[in-house]
């Protein structure tokens, strides 16, 4: 028999449907460093959260999403090889 949660507890699904990266990590996905990441937070292009002002930086999955989508420029244009001339 299954029960119900009370509402103030965060499900399974609650918990992993939304993570969090460090500036280190956030730095990997991007393929920058971590003085980048800090720019593009202080330049606002880059949301993040934080609970107190000089404590921990944490970045979240739909902040980076949204990172990517602001900083494109047009569609992903696929590589192409040239077909060799029949000799």
């Amino acid at each position: 028999m299954a029960t119900k949660q009370s509402p103030r507890t965060p499900t399974t699904a609650d918990v992993t449907a939304l993570r969090y990266h460090s500036v280190r990590e956030t730095a990997d996905i991007l393929k920058c460093s971590t003085r980048t990441v800090h720019r593009l937070m202080k330049a606002g292009r880059l949301g993040y959260s934080q609970e107190v002002p000089g404590g921990v930086i944490r970045i979240s999955d739909t902040d980076i999403a949204a990172y990517y989508e602001a900083s494109r420029i047009g569609p992903r244009v696929p590589n192409q090889r040239r077909a060799r001339a029949a000799a």
